[in-house]
């Protein structure tokens, strides 16, 4: 059981870390070999399929050139085994076009037996951020 604890506090922090701008921090959690999917491609200027900790730091820099999260709320953290499902909601501003918008999302976390992250999957209304990030 204590693993289980383990992972999901681990994604709670990483959660705190993206509130406070500590990517960093996000980035020691992952394996070298992290698979990081983002759903959207081609209307979210983010999404796409990240491989590595340095790619996945340039999916944060277009996040934050994209979107200005003003509210990320975490509702649930499900956990099992090697792997965390973390639930929530999102209202954010286009940083560009000034609108806002906003989703539900669902998050899947792998981790491998060294408590690094190997595969990250992110779920949300791809369709709200495609309409708030365009003119």
């Amino acid at each position: 059981m204590e693993t289980l604890v383990h992972y999901g506090m681990q994604v709670q922090k990483m959660y705190d870390a993206y509130k406070m701008g500590n990517i960093s921090s996000i980035l020691s959690n992952l394996s070298r070999d992290v698979i990081w999917e983002v759903m959207g491609q081609p209307d979210v200027p983010f999404a796409g399929i990240y491989h590595g900790p340095d790619d996945v730091k340039e999916f944060f820099n277009k996040l934050n050139d994209s979107v200005e999260p003003n509210e990320m709320v975490v509702e649930h953290i499900l956990e099992n085994e090697h792997v965390v499902i973390a639930t929530g909601y999102m209202n954010a501003t286009g940083r560009k076009t000034r609108k806002t918008f906003s989703t539900t999302w669902s998050m899947i976390w792998e981790f491998n037996d060294q408590d690094q992250v190997v595969h990250f999957r992110d779920c949300f209304d791809t369709l709200a951020f495609a309409r708030g990030l365009t003119r």
